[in-house]
């Protein structure tokens, strides 16, 4: 089943999507953050008379609006650490985002007048559907509600001030997610998807998430070793090879660019790019 959340004629829903419409499940009284926390998600039937929308009504937004965190994993494919010259970590290489920097498919990335090497970053994205602390690597994919595209935007110039990446990894608009939430059942193995990125039109990013160095599964179990992974909560698992910083020459986004993240049985995110009003 394939969720998003929406905005339509001012009102904020969530629904399911199939054959060019979406059908509004905002009768249930809940939102999808909800299913989630009460473990509905799977089991939650779609209505045969519940209203449909055509997708061109609808704004699309984060599936999941306000995660309670957003764990970011970098140097996660062989590609990119070939790339960088750089070993292989012995642990994942872990950043957080904050709720403040998502935007859905459509909504523009802002490019920030304090950076002037604003990058793309296209990404698998990991929705979790139940609690969990010291997860098995075993049973982790177990905790997972879905997968959803997502964009971990960087801009370089602040991220390489220091040793720590988030000061250039939390700027508002630098998370893009969705468009849907594509549930687990239809993902029998998440390191074995296709994941583009694509600038104006041109691919610059193609990679199978088989390249991770640590598998959605791994990333799970490991980071429910150092905090507790409650429904609702998005995982980034890296970036592959591709980046505008390491092409010859660089190529950093500008106004009036268009960004796509495709992932193979996910769905596709798309976002302009446009400059920072002050």
């Amino acid at each position: 089943m394939k969720l998003a959340t929406f905005q339509r004629r001012g009102a904020v829903s969530f629904g399911a999507i199939s054959n060019g419409s979406i059908t509004d499940l905002s009768h249930l009284g809940v939102d999808l953050m909800s299913l989630l926390a009460e473990g509905r998600l799977a089991t939650q039937p779609v209505p045969p008379d519940a209203p449909r929308h055509p997708l061109h009504e609808i704004e699309w937004l984060p599936p999941i609006p306000r995660p309670g965190k957003i764990v970011c994993a970098g140097l996660n494919y062989r590609s990119h650490l070939a790339l960088l010259n750089e070993p292989i970590p012995e642990v994942p290489v872990l950043f957080t985002k904050p709720g403040t920097s998502l935007i859905g498919s459509g909504h523009p990335i802002v490019l920030p007048h304090v950076s002037q090497k604003v990058d793309y970053e296209g990404e698998l994205a990991v929705v979790i559907g139940k609690k969990g602390k010291y997860i098995p690597e075993s049973a982790a994919l177990s905790y997972v509600a879905g997968y959803t595209c997502a964009n971990d935007v960087s801009a370089h110039d602040i991220e390489f001030r220091t040793s720590q990446w988030t000061s250039g990894k939390m700027l508002d608009a630098f998370c893009p997610l969705g468009s849907v939430l594509t549930t687990a059942d239809e993902v029998p193995d998440p390191n074995a998807l296709r994941l583009r990125t694509i600038l104006n039109g041109e691919t610059v990013q193609d990679e199978s998430t088989s390249d991770m160095v640590f598998p959605v599964a791994a990333l799970i179990s490991y980071i429910s070793s150092l905090s507790t992974l409650e429904p609702g909560d998005v995982i980034l698992t890296g970036t592959p090879a591709g980046l505008g910083c390491m092409r010859d020459p660089p190529v950093f986004l500008k106004p009036g660019d268009q960004v796509t993240v495709t992932v193979d049985k996910i769905g596709r995110l798309d976002n302009p790019v446009i400059a920072e009003v002050l």
